[in-house]
């Protein structure tokens, strides 16, 4: 079969084709700047997904040393509190001994320390087993020189008030 082609039809083909041709590189210029701007945006996002990830392991890292941190610290505050609760029981414990002392006496001998004691009966128990008489040693005159004194009981507290400001003043 042969079809015999006007020139006007000839021209209005090739027309056609021209207008084709002419989409067809409409089409490839879009699809190629579509291609290329999603290239940029996946290089974008690439770059932006590495930098996260970077990130995400420095905050990991982080996140190591503020654990290690926390550890080193919760160690320390239990030291801490066991110190503390030692310190609570030495505390509880001086302070029985302090309430024990609160009475207690010191048998002196003209000025010199000879004992310690919880109350005055065992501190003349004590003088008279040392050699002191059993009837009225214990009672210095308020003039009488401590040193002059063969026996005397007087409070804890006094005693070492008045010893340590004798100290001082000696100093």
């Amino acid at each position: 079969m042969i079809r015999i082609v006007s020139r006007a039809h000839l021209a209005a083909l090739e027309q056609v084709i021209k207008s084709a041709h002419a989409h067809i590189e409409d089409v490839q210029d879009t699809a190629a700047e579509a291609a290329s701007c999603h290239t940029h945006s996946v290089q974008r996002l690439s770059v932006a997904l590495a930098a996260a990830r970077a990130e995400a392991d420095r905050h990991q890292a982080d996140a190591g040393i503020v654990r290690e941190l926390l550890e080193h610290t919760e160690d320390q505050l239990a030291d801490a509190r066991a110190t503390v609760a030692e310190q609570a029981e030495q505390i509880k414990a001086l302070q029985a001994d302090l309430a024990a002392m609160a009475g207690a006496v010191v048998l002196l001998r003209y000025g010199r320390l000879v004992s310690v004691h919880p109350d005055e009966a065992t501190a003349k128990r004590r003088a008279q087993s040392l050699g002191a008489s059993s009837d009225g040693w214990c009672t210095p005159t308020p003039t009488e020189p401590v040193a002059e004194s063969p026996w005397r009981i007087c409070s804890l507290n006094d005693w070492v008030v008045r010893d340590g400001a004798s100290e001082a003043g000696a100093a």
